[in-house]
């Protein structure tokens, strides 16, 4: 099994896609472009990912492992989801639950790097199914 399971799954939830699509799919995704943030009240760092309702999205699986900011390690991640339909954050996760929690949608994985397909308004709300929306 890859890492976090992405790469290889269980034959009934193969990737549906050829080859030709999957690399089309990467080559048009968005590519997450993590922000760094400091909090309010310690000045700790967090790090926060964006998850768009209908948009395929490349994230990274450990951003922790690759990102600093001025040489500081930022070792809390976030993933935020957002609403085209509603025009709003629907809310935030801790990043390895969110990875664990797109699982199923992810297409491929590469290099350090996940492809998530293009999720509806309604899966993106499901995703937190008994989990709180707001972290920070």
């Amino acid at each position: 099994m890859g890492l976090f399971g992405f790469g290889k799954k269980k034959p009934q939830e193969q990737n549906p896609l050829s080859p030709e699509e999957t690399a089309r799919r990467w080559g048009e995704a968005y590519r997450a472009n993590p922000k760094v943030y400091a909090r309010k009240d310690t000045g700790a760092l967090f790090g926060n990912c964006t998850l768009t309702e209908d948009t395929d999205t490349i994230l990274p699986l450990r951003p922790e492992s690759t990102w600093t900011a001025e040489g500081r390690p930022i070792p809390e991640w976030i993933l935020s989801t957002v609403s085209l339909t509603e025009n709003r954050v629907l809310g935030q996760m801790e990043y390895q639950e969110a990875m664990n929690r797109l699982r199923p949608f992810s297409l491929a994985a590469s290099d350090g790097w996940v492809l998530i397909r293009a999720m509806t308004h309604a899966e993106l709300d499901g995703l937190f199914e008994g989990l709180p929306r707001q972290l920070i």
